[in-house]
């Protein structure tokens, strides 16, 4: 049996418009496998925010991290040790590539924001017959994040197959959810928003799972208003 998840790396980034299908191509390509292949790494995945669910993000403006068109991309790496031993062994990792010159394919990017969550509660739809250590494996094709500060267990909702909720290591206090989708969040979110009114959010947005080495969302991004560079803010 495999290990089971205990944290994730969350990592929030962007790439120049221009670069996204070399570098959606090298993360695909070269950049997962070095990271999917540590010892303490149970399972991986990638998203992207085309511009219509970036239109519907709750996020403060002024955010530099959520707000205005920034971070279309998420990953996350679950593990099955301390998420922020984990993320120690990633950078030493991404250095020893770096050294060997297998970063090169990447162009101009950076990553938003990198955190390390221990999981707290999970959940998942009762018509599923899943264990708790099955869930950051289950099939998906988009992801809800909601970060706030409630002491709260992950919750359902319609579309959601499970829902797993964490505590970051790197802001005490503040907690994230993530909601794994069955259907397309657009038309899942407004439902999932409406059922819980009384909550209160920093970040709630919403995500397509990216399929290895498909990016039909790139013509919407390159057609938008989206920050055409990372360094444009």
């Amino acid at each position: 049996m495999g290990e089971r998840a205990a944290g994730l790396i969350l990592a929030a980034l962007d790439v120049d418009i221009d670069n996204g299908a070399a570098w959606n191509r090298w993360y695909d390509l070269e950049h997962l496998a070095p990271n999917l292949s540590l010892p303490d790494v149970v399972t991986g995945h990638r998203y992207v925010a085309p511009p219509d669910l970036h239109d519907c993000r709750i996020a403060p403006g002024d955010d530099p991290v959520w707000g205005q068109g920034r971070s279309v991309y998420l990953t996350w790496y679950a593990t099955s040790v301390d998420p922020a031993a984990a993320i120690s062994a990633m950078s030493t990792r991404r250095d020893e590539l770096e050294a060997a010159g297998r970063m090169d394919g990447a162009g101009a990017r950076v990553v938003r924001s990198g955190d390390a969550l221990t999981l707290l509660s999970t959940t998942s739809a009762p018509n599923l017959r899943l264990d708790e250590h099955d869930l950051v494996h289950v099939g998906h094709v988009g992801l809800r994040l909601v970060i706030d500060r409630e002491e709260r267990v992950a919750s359902l909702g319609p579309g959601v197959a499970a829902s797993l909720r964490f505590a970051s290591a790197f802001a005490p206090g503040r907690f994230a959810e993530l909601q794994l989708l069955t259907e397309d969040p657009r038309s899942v979110l407004d439902q999932l928003r409406s059922r819980e009114e009384k909550r209160t959010v920093e970040v709630d947005a919403a995500f397509d799972r990216i399929e290895p080495l498909r990016y039909p969302f790139l013509v919407a991004i390159e057609s938008s208003s989206l920050p055409r560079r990372v360094d444009e803010d």
